[in-house]
């Protein structure tokens, strides 16, 4: 199947306006696992591709570039990814936990197209950094709340809560998981600023 930019578009404007309607869709279409986990690493390789060109746009300031740069592409990429693999098994079984009924493949389908739409909008700001930093960084600020309202929309209808205090809980529990189980994983690994893989 074909997607052409303006339908690409449309798609990523009705999951920020009306969330559930495409969480349903997404859900209800039948992606093989390995596709979707295919689909997962292909957004951490484009997230890399995005962060790298949003710093060399907009350099941090002197006394951070040290850190911000010392990652290696390699470095950003295994973070991203070992981050999203996390939150997919964390929005998961946290789900699962509270009463969801989010299955792993719907629950993996719902992040990978969320963060195509989340990408999508990290293009958008890119481009308008180059027309004005500050139009880009209040784009910036306005996409991280439509995001937010997204994905706790996505997580409570993947998991037919019915109830978004109870998806909000649930985002929150599975990110403060995740990033207990990245820190450690990573530290274990020896992935971190100092520059790359030990």
């Amino acid at each position: 199947m074909t997607v052409d930019f303006q339908t690409w578009m449309r798609a990523v404007w009705t999951s920020i306006m009306e969330p559930s309607d495409m969480a349903r869709k997404v859900v209800a279409v039948d992606v093989p696992r390995n596709t979707l986990w295919t689909g997962l690493a292909l957004v951490a390789v484009i997230n890399v591709i995005l962060v790298t060109l949003l710093q060399l746009l907009t350099p941090a300031p002197v006394a951070f570039q040290d850190q911000v740069f010392g990652l290696s592409p390699f470095s950003y990429a295994a973070i991203i990814g070992i981050f999203l693999v996390m939150f997919v098994y964390g929005t998961f079984y946290v789900g699962q936990m509270l009463g969801g009924k989010g299955t792993l493949v719907a629950t993996l389908a719902i992040i990978v197209w969320f963060q195509s739409v989340s990408l999508t909008l990290e293009v958008i700001q890119l481009v308008l950094v180059l027309i004005s930093p500050a139009i880009a960084s209040l784009f910036g600020l306005l996409s991280l709340g439509a995001l937010i309202w997204c994905f706790v929309n996505f997580v409570n209808v993947l998991h037919e809560f019915n109830n978004l205090g109870k998806a909000i809980a649930a985002v929150v529990l599975a990110l403060l998981a995740t990033g207990l189980a990245a820190g450690l994983l990573m530290a274990i690994l020896g992935i971190g600023p100092s520059g790359g893989v030990a």
